[in-house]
């Protein structure tokens, strides 16, 4: 089974991480996945919102998160400008052993700290943009100046994957590739050898959600991809992808991108028209 949850990290700066700008102009939502990296982003228009660990956290213009290796979450957004820094653990290694084992907590109770990483941010954006002679030796000290001071300010040692972790995420492959059909609780814990209740209670714990909103935000994903891109009747999509209870689907959609899915198609033809 094609494992749709896990993400692949490759480098695109030559010194081995990976570093983009993200723009986005729609309210979106990225299922729960995991990275094979560290993960840090710094928002600097718009919010985005991070759920790992059962625990939701909201950052806004100039505030930034990091995302352990391996760990689930996912990602509720604004329209929002942001940027993002992958570093994979065999980059990580060279400096700090057993990466894996790093587990990050951002607060703002360390400003100084806080903020030179917001600033180094700031700077491999230029860096990146510019691009001026040698700028790769500037680009590779300005990451490992950040680099340091997460590891030094907001990080401890801990486990981030343990079994219950590598079930989940065996779980929610398993949804993410079935999500189509018919995904009762105890449909899910028969395939998975749990007691209904307690796969509910575990899931809820661990996510943050229930079971059955989960599907459903998977359901709602992967509709609204296809509703931006093709013409197909928006009746014939809620078939499509799972979603046979069309009043609850509409209002679960509203909640999640903040407009009916007729008005999202309409925002995005509007903005991505092709101009004579």
């Amino acid at each position: 089974m094609p494992n749709n949850h896990h993400e692949n990290v490759v480098a695109n700066v030559d010194i081995g991480v990976r570093f983009f700008k993200s723009a986005v102009t729609t309210s979106g939502y990225v299922p729960f996945h995991w990275h094979n990296s560290i993960e840090l982003v710094c928002v600097f228009q718009g919010k985005l919102v991070f759920n790992l660990n059962g625990q939701t956290y909201e950052i806004g213009p100039r505030q930034f998160m990091v995302v352990s290796s391996s760990v689930i979450h996912s990602v509720t957004n604004d329209p929002n400008v942001a940027l993002v820094l992958q570093v994979p653990l065999p980059y990580l290694a060279a400096y700090c052993r057993h990466p894996e084992e790093l587990v990050f907590t951002v607060e703002a109770n360390q400003p100084v700290a806080y903020q030179q990483i917001v600033a180094d941010f700031i700077q491999l954006d230029r860096l990146n943009h510019d691009q001026p002679a040698g700028y790769l030796f500037d680009f590779g000290a300005t990451v490992l100046d950040l680099l340091k001071l997460v590891v030094t300010h907001f990080a401890h040692r801990g486990a981030t994957t343990n079994e219950l972790t590598s079930n989940l995420k065996e779980l929610m492959v398993y949804i993410n590739a079935n999500y189509t059909t018919s995904l009762s609780t105890q449909r899910l814990a028969d395939q998975f050898g749990y007691n209904p209740s307690y796969l509910s209670r575990m899931f809820k714990e661990q996510v943050g959600l229930t079971l059955t909103d989960y599907v459903y935000k998977v359901r709602l994903n992967n509709f609204y991809q296809d509703l931006l891109v093709t013409t197909i009747p928006i009746g014939t999509l809620f078939k499509k992808h799972g979603l046979t209870n069309v009043n609850m689907a509409r209002t679960l959609f509203s909640q999640m991108y903040n407009c009916l899915p007729k008005q999202a198609r309409q925002a995005y033809q509007r903005t991505h028209q092709t101009r004579p």
